[in-house]
């Protein structure tokens, strides 16, 4: 229960309490149960980013291509729903294409050894690019409506896409927590080398965790495209910064090997409460950016001094221990050598 209490996630959650209260005080509409789910459902798109872009941090890489997989896995997703394809075989047609975006880094950066950054920044240009050519530079529009029902229907006033994405976040943190595979992710970010010497196939972790990546950006686009209806050129624009920002803010370490699934949830729901509740304040847009940013920098410090604090005081404990242990030590050695003598 301690090690929960201080965690970077426990924080950030205990924050964005605060945070809503605190608004609630201005604008009480806050507070409304149907706000509160909105604000959730707000969260889908950047969430399931930043849960593909917790995988490729945890092996201590960085992924800058999300958005643009996700932009380009709606397009073919709106194509596909328009040529009369059948929804489910037009998800995994999404889907498909986020895992090849997620192929093509990995290959790049694995197998090449471009570095992560250089190597997704190149193909955020290039999927990028094929969006506008693949769509003439306009939107995809006139999308059957089925794919609106999986945003528009609600259990118990919740929508079905909220239940879909919180059983996969319940899913995919049983599996990081059963399987011992998983673990991988953690020991190729915390040790490259140590993880291949103990005999894990670091290659083909990192080449999974991009492909992971470029899943759930797909997996993004189907929930974007089904909450707006239609595809626009911006898809995903800016959503790999903010994903980044959120694994971040929930308490994976951009030095690899530290993090869980919930902290990709938090943070990412974390910047979508600060966004609305800027809404709520009557705060021009204008001003999300500039503001989610300081959010981010004031939680990072605030964590780095309560955690350097608490380390500072484990060293002073020992320290002391051992000057204990030590004048203990000599004491018993002085009172042996008296009675020697």
């Amino acid at each position: 229960m301690s090690r929960i209490l201080k965690s970077r996630e426990f924080l950030v959650l205990l924050l964005l309490v605060v945070m809503i209260l605190a608004v609630s005080n201005v604008n009480s509409a806050v507070l409304r149960p149907m706000t509160l789910i909105n604000i959730v459902n707000s969260s889908l798109f950047l969430m399931l980013i930043a849960m593909g872009q917790m995988f490729v941090i945890l092996t201590r890489g960085i992924d800058v291509s999300v958005g643009a997989i996700a932009g380009l896995s709606a397009v073919i997703f709106g194509f596909a729903l328009n040529a009369g394809i059948p929804l489910p075989v037009a998800m995994l047609a999404a889907l498909l294409t986020g895992m090849a975006g997620g192929m093509v880094n990995a290959i790049g950066v694995v197998f090449v050894g471009i570095p992560p950054i250089i190597m997704t920044l190149g193909t955020l240009g290039v999927f990028r690019g094929l969006m506008r050519v693949l769509t003439g530079g306009s939107w995809i529009e006139s999308i059957p409506h089925n794919i609106k029902s999986l945003s528009v229907t609600r259990i118990f006033n919740i929508p079905m896409m909220v239940w879909g994405v919180s059983a996969l976040v319940i899913i995919v943190a049983i599996l990081m927590w059963k399987i011992r595979w998983t673990r991988n992710f953690y020991a190729v970010g915390d040790n490259l080398d140590g993880a291949y010497l103990l005999g894990i196939n670091t290659r083909k972790t990192r080449f999974v965790a991009y492909v992971l990546a470029g899943l759930f950006s797909g997996m993004a686009a189907i929930v974007f495209v089904g909450q707006i209806g239609f595809v626009p050129m911006q898809t995903g624009d800016g959503q790999e910064l903010k994903a980044i920002a959120a694994v971040v803010l929930g308490g994976v370490s951009l030095m690899g090997g530290t993090g869980t699934v919930w902290s990709a949830v938090i943070g990412a729901l974390f910047l979508t409460t600060v966004d609305s509740m800027m809404i709520f304040l009557r705060i021009p847009g204008s001003w999300n950016d500039a503001v989610a940013g300081a959010v981010l920098l004031i939680v990072v410090v605030l964590d780095y001094l309560i955690r350097r604090m608490a380390r500072n005081r484990l060293l002073a404990a020992r320290s002391s221990e051992m000057l204990h242990g030590e004048d203990g030590t000599k004491a018993q050695t002085l009172e042996q050598t008296e009675q020697r003598q």
